[in-house]
């Protein structure tokens, strides 16, 4: 597997400093350029990718302003100069309403903006709902030409979705958590950061029952996030039971409920998202039983609900927005014929708070 140097239409520049003499280092793109020469960001990149649509002496102010700063355009922004589009799609089988609040996908896709933003090129995004209709789109756009290629989420066993792609003949980046050799890009999170992170975090707070309630079983990534959860607490003397969400705040509240309901109260929730979460405090609570002081939850995504929750919820920063980045460049690199096709994103950061706290020994 790769992993990519430059994740946008520039490089960098690093300016001395007369006061401390420290250097600073700051992202130079073709925004900054355009800003410079209150030109628009297209015209920088017809001068930068020598094509006609700007005079000669705005190439070369161009060409000048990009030398002084050390600009130099990378492979994906130079390889955008002979796409059919300059836009990307994507379709997102999943309730709209959930989509509005979850902080993995309203993170992802900024940080997916962001990068189009910097190279001068598109999104076009369809939310379908949960009934099918996401493969009619992704196979409308393809034959109409309306698309270089596709990133796509929530990877299914044995995904329609790939190999109708791959029939059409338009390049896809899989965000995933699996590495199979099917001729498709992928964008690679390993689940097994995430849970050793979670596990060691609480073995160390001498946490030996846990409960964990992920997203629905059928996507890829929580069947791997269920099987490694199981294998590795066994391995640190940790019993974790798992209970099926969907994501939502509701399910959240609900399974939090059945869980503190049980004979075998857990001393420790896992939640698959923030919104479980923050639904999971908030239950807790309301059922008499005091976080940390008797029960620790952690989030699998951090996000700012976590951080403004009472408590502030321990979670993992999984790095979303850069993510979103890494999933675009890598696609029109490919779409370029110029990438590996798997890229594996930077591990998540532990981000420990006030919902964490030593393992609660009953004397009931």
């Amino acid at each position: 597997m790769t992993t990519p140097g430059s994740l946008d239409g520039g490089e960098t520049v690093s300016d001395g400093s007369a006061s401390t003499g420290a250097r600073r280092t700051q992202r130079v793109t073709i925004s900054d350029l355009a800003r410079r020469l209150d030109i628009s960001k297209a015209s920088v990149s017809y001068a930068l990718n020598g094509r006609s649509g700007v005079s000669e002496e705005t190439r070369q102010r161009v060409l000048q302003l990009a030398e002084e700063l050390g600009f130099h355009p990378n492979s994906a922004a130079v390889a955008l100069s002979a796409s059919r589009t300059r836009t990307i799609g994507i379709v997102i089988a999943r309730d709209p309403a959930l989509i509005s609040t979850e902080a993995f996908y309203m993170r992802t896709l900024v940080g997916i903006e962001q990068y189009l933003n910097e190279v001068d090129s598109s999104l076009l995004l369809r939310l379908t709902g949960e009934h099918g209709e996401d493969l009619a789109v992704l196979r409308r756009w393809s034959r109409q030409g309306r698309v270089d290629g596709f990133i796509l989420f929530d990877e299914h066993n044995d995904d329609p979705r790939i190999p109708a792609l791959k029939e059409l003949g338009v390049p896809c980046v899989v965000v995933s958590s699996n590495a199979p050799d099917d001729g498709v890009g992928r964008l690679i999170s390993s689940p097994e950061q995430t849970v050793t992170l979670l596990l060691d975090h609480l073995a160390e707070l001498g946490h030996q029952e846990v409960a964990h309630v992920s997203g629905p079983f059928t996507f890829v990534h929580e069947q791997l996030r269920v099987q490694l959860f199981a294998e590795r607490g066994r391995q640190r003397g940790i019993r974790v039971t798992h209970y099926e969400g969907s994501y939502r705040y509701e399910d959240g509240a609900e399974m939090t409920r059945r869980v503190l309901s049980g004979k075998n109260r857990p001393t420790a929730l896992v939640l698959g998202n923030d919104l479980m979460a923050v639904a999971a405090v908030r239950v807790a609570t309301e059922l008499g039983t005091a976080v940390p002081a008797e029960l620790t939850i952690v989030a699998w995504d951090d996000s700012p609900l976590c951080e403004l929750a009472n408590p502030g919820i321990t979670a993992v920063d999984q790095q979303t927005m850069e993510r979103g980045r890494m999933a675009a460049d890598l696609l029109f690199r490919i779409a370029a014929g110029q990438a590996a096709l798997h890229w594996e994103t930077p591990p998540g950061v532990l981000r420990v708070r006030d919902s964490s706290a030593a393992a609660h020994r009953s004397t009931r």
